[in-house]
């Protein structure tokens, strides 16, 4: 199951991706640039929560049209 997912840009637009477990629906924040495509990320109910390739490159285009969007290069 694919987990949902949101982008955040901080102050100086380094994007976090916030992630929900799909078991509980806590939220995990983490810097786009340290998540790589299937590590398992422990959630505090004990699910197992990552992000397929597919997933993380969507990810990186979400922030590519948010920065567009902005007019951030």
């Amino acid at each position: 199951m694919q987990p949902r997912f949101d982008i955040d840009l901080d102050k100086r637009y380094n994007a976090t991706v916030v992630i929900a477990c799909h078991q509980c629906g806590h939220e995990h924040r983490h810097h786009l640039r340290s998540l790589s495509p299937d590590h398992a990320l422990r959630c505090q109910c004990g699910s197992d929560i990552s992000l397929t390739p597919g997933a993380l490159l969507q990810a990186q285009r979400r922030v590519s049209e948010l920065k567009q969007s902005y007019g951030i290069n």
